[in-house]
This record gives C-alpha cells, structure tokens and sequence, in this order.
C-alpha cells in the first residue's frame, strides 16, 4: 500500500511532489490472476485459445478462430450483448470499424464511431526488480512512489512478498537505445555494464548497484517483455447507435455491442489511471445497465451507459493526451508545456486563476 505522494526528481533534486492519494501496488499478473479467480467462483465459462476473426452486425453473429487447430466457431449473439474488454489493441474495434464501412450508408452511421482515435505512445517499458537487497534496506521511501528521472521506482506485491522494482524507459531514437531494445537469454557485458551505469546515474540512491541489483537480475533484464501502448479514445461507447443518419436501421434494432476498459479509452501509464478507469467501467455499467434489467425488469439499454461514462471518459484521455504530449512531443511542445506549469502555477499562488488538475483529483496540499 503506496500513501501519496508522487515524487519527481531531476538528478538528485526533488522537483515535484504529487499528492496522488492511496495506490495499491500490484502486477498485471496479480490483477488478472485476481480477476480470473472472481470469474470462475461466479461459475462464468471461461474459453482460452480463441481469437476475435468476425464479426457480422446485421447478424448479431461473433467468428472466433482457435488458435490451436484454426477451426472456426460461430456464435450467436441475437439474445445476448457483447462487452467488448480485449485491450487498446482492440480486435472488436478494429472489426466493428472494417465492417461497418461495407455496409449501407444508413445502417454504416450506427456502427460507424464519431471519434475513434489510436495514438502510439512511441516509448517501451521493461522492469527490473531489486533482488540483492531486502525492501527495507533500499534507501527508497516505501511509502511513495516516485520517478527519478524517467526511472519509475516503487514497491510492489503483497505483504509478505513485496519486492522494489525500477521501470526504465526508452523511445527508439534514445541514445540507450541500443542496449535497451536488446533481447537475449545471455546479453554482453558491456550491455550489463551500459544498464548498471544507466541506473547509477539516473537514480542516485541506488548508484552501488551492486549492492541492489546482481548479475542474474541484470541479465533477466534483457529477456523481459519490453511494453508499449496506445492512447486509444472512442466514442460512441455503444453500437448500434441511434443517430440521424440511420435511417435503414429497423426500428426495433437494439445495441448490443459496449466497449470496456482500454479497449474504449487506453491511457498513458504516468496518468495512473487504468486500471482505476476501468473499475469506474464496470461500475458505472453495472448501475445504469445490468441493476435496471435485473432488479427492475427494464430492458437493457447500453445507450445509459455511454451518456453517463462518455463524459468522464473523454475528459480522461484529454488527460492522458496531455500527460503524453508533455514526455514524448517535439522539444519545442516539451517547453512549452514547461512554460505554462511554471505561470500557472504562479497564476494559481496569486489565485489568478482556478487549482490544477491534480489539485482537483488529489487535494490543495499537491505542490510542483
């Protein structure tokens, strides 16, 4: 468990304090691990080895591919909704747009989204934990998290298995770019040696890497997945959906397909807000959607969902359009969002103007 703040560090000086409120510390492999758990104590029939290849709107029909003999499944969705959750990659997306432009104008405008749009975040991700040294004795607060200079560093696990783990960072055109895109089960020592300079010199409290980072961990590195991503932001939520071009749409034609999670609005990691956002999802799907059918007997009406989420979901990837702007944009946009942090901030001490975003989301206490 992580109690703010967020500390943000250029060389050894810190310059940014981030009251980001409680974080829980966790791994995708937990959450998804936690969440398959849930799924099969509900007694949720859960297929593995199938991929999204189809998809037939006028149908209402899904053809899923197997991935172990490419056999094809058909399935009928004509008296059941389909929650759209398969990530920013999204292959339901992706169809939905492919498909809906073979169709008549008219049906074509209910399946065609008024915003669907993909951003790359042009930088890669890889971890490296600290496994030389007990939790306690890395000169980290395990109360914070923080980022020293693009290193995120934080401690995460559960209790009895927490473990410090360090995330750096490099975009393709980096001049470490040559050790950190390198993958190998036995890299060279002078890729070894490249990464613990990198980290000594970009995070000052653990510069005797020796005494936090052995040479197996080191080399680990090198064989991990890197990770990258996509803003992703769509909008309608829903489809079909009712608009005044679909005029070839049967009257009695209902929604059936909603998007969930990153797959409607991928964000930036520095945004913190991905996993959060969707848990805000299913909330807010369970409340206007599925409460209403099942405990009231109303039809399901997806078009509920998206008015109530799409606010919140498009002032979250203006966000995170922002957060990413500000770390990967052209030197010249760098600056100038540079420039505007410091007037603003000035503007705000002489209450010019209104608090920051963070003040909003975190409390007047955050300072930068």
């Amino acid at each position: 468990m992580i109690h703010p703040p967020l500390l943000i560090y250029a060389g050894a000086r810190q310059v940014a304090r981030v009251e980001s409120g409680t974080t829980l510390g966790h791994t995708r492999y937990s959450v998804t691990d936690a969440l398959y758990r849930q799924v099969v104590a509900a007694g949720i029939d859960v297929r593995f080895g199938y991929k999204l290849t189809g998809l037939d709107m006028i149908g209402r029909k899904l053809t899923l591919e197997s991935t172990s003999d490419s056999k094809e499944v058909i399935v009928d969705c004509s008296k059941a909704i389909v929650i759209a959750a398969d990530g920013a990659a999204s292959a339901t997306r992706r169809l939905l747009v492919s498909e809906g432009a073979k169709l008549s104008p008219g049906r074509a405008s209910g399946y065609t989204p008024t915003r669907n749009d993909t951003t790359p975040w042009e930088v890669n991700f890889r971890v490296l934990v600290v496994d030389a040294a007990r939790p306690d004795e890395v000169p980290l607060d395990p109360a914070s998290h923080s980022i020293y200079n693009g290193f995120y560093c934080a401690i995460t696990g559960p209790p009895n298995k927490q473990k410090w783990v360090v995330v750096p960072s490099a975009k393709k055109e980096a001049s470490h770019a040559d050790w950190f895109f390198l993958d190998s089960e036995n890299p060279p020592p002078e890729a070894i040696a490249s990464l613990r300079q990198f980290i000594a010199a970009k995070i000052p409290p653990l510069a005797d890497t020796a005494k936090y980072f052995s040479d197996d961990e080191l080399r680990a590195f090198f064989t991990r997945r890197r990770f990258t991503g996509s803003l992703v932001s769509l909008a309608p939520l829903h489809y079909p959906y009712a608009s005044s071009n679909t005029d070839d749409i049967d009257d009695d034609a209902e929604s059936w397909i909603v998007f969930l999670g990153d797959s409607a609005h991928s964000v930036f990691p520095a945004t913190g807000e991905g996993l959060n956002s969707g848990l805000d999802d299913v909330l807010v799907f369970t409340e206007s959607v599925l409460s209403p059918a099942f405990d009231k007997g109303k039809p399901i009406d997806l078009s509920a969902y998206t008015s109530i989420r799409q606010p919140d979901v498009d002032a979250l990837t203006s966000l995170a359009s922002e957060i990413l702007s500000s770390m990967i944009g052209s030197p010249i946009v760098r600056a100038t969002n540079i420039i505007t942090m410091i007037v603003s901030s000035i503007a705000r001490k002489l209450r010019l103007i209104g608090p920051s975003e963070a003040e909003l989301r975190y409390g007047p206490n955050t300072a930068t």
